[in-house]
């Protein structure tokens, strides 16, 4: 069985292929990123009670939040510049 770890990097990489290949996420994304850590990390934790009121799968709102992490963040639009799904 894989560590925790592993299956939450597992589940990240996933969430960012699912944002790269949604045009409207990628831009909400590139909003995010032109914030100030704190306000992003408001921000994310805003939507992501959005995302569970509206009845969200938990564990994808779990996911959702690691992104207010600055570091989780920049590796996820490193991950996004990376693969070609957003400009630098």
């Amino acid at each position: 069985m894989k560590p925790d770890a592993d299956i939450v990097l597992e589940k990240l990489a996933r969430f960012v292929e699912v944002i790269g290949r949604d045009r409207a996420l990628r831009e909400r994304f590139g909003e995010l990123a032109c914030l100030s850590p704190i306000q992003r990390a408001n921000e994310i934790h805003i939507l992501a009670e959005r995302m569970a009121a509206e009845g969200k799968d938990p564990e994808l709102v779990k996911l959702f939040r690691l992104f207010a992490d600055p570091r989780v963040f920049q590796a996820g639009m490193h991950a996004l510049r990376a693969c070609g799904y957003v400009a630098n």
